[in-house]
């Protein structure tokens, strides 16, 4: 009796170490997913987007094409629109889209360019725009003319 006392204690025991590891690997499965704008391996030291339930961070990005990794020279429309098409690519990898964007931090390094970087944002965002913060900075990486950062919430 007390062997099968001992091995019904045993499998229960074991019953809750697995599920105990289930719940913590479902647990990570469900908390954090990470999406690159392309496949190639990063070079920096940070993720373009982390998924965290139902919000999606997305870094601050810059004018590179996504096939190539190049920065997109040109004035900072052109940038602009670059860099919203970028994270539109990113966002639609983790299922979500341009109207789901709830804030956007802007960055310039020249406050003279900023009816035109207007001019494409309410292109992007016709309707119902995203919260927004813009400022002027002394300078980008890349000199850049402009990074942007989004959250989106599906």
């Amino acid at each position: 009796m007390k062997r099968r006392m001992f091995g019904l204690a045993l499998a229960a025991l074991f019953l809750c170490l697995i599920a105990a590891g289930q719940a913590s690997s479902q647990e990570r499965a469900g908390g954090k997913k990470y999406f690159a704008l392309n496949d190639a391996l990063p070079k920096t030291p940070f993720s373009t987007a982390v998924l965290v339930r139902d919000t999606l961070y997305v870094s601050g990005a810059l004018a590179t094409d996504p096939e190539t990794g190049k920065f997109v020279e040109g004035p900072i429309d052109v940038q602009a629109e670059r860099i919203i098409r970028n994270i539109e690519i990113v966002l639609k990898k983790a299922g979500f889209a341009l109207s789901d964007v709830v804030s956007a931090t802007v960055y310039i390094t020249d406050f003279k360019e900023f009816a035109d970087f207007n001019t494409v944002f309410r292109k992007w965002f016709p309707q119902d725009p995203p919260a927004r913060a813009t400022v002027q900075v002394a300078a980008l990486a890349m000199n850049a003319r402009i990074e942007i950062s989004a959250i989106a919430v599906r």
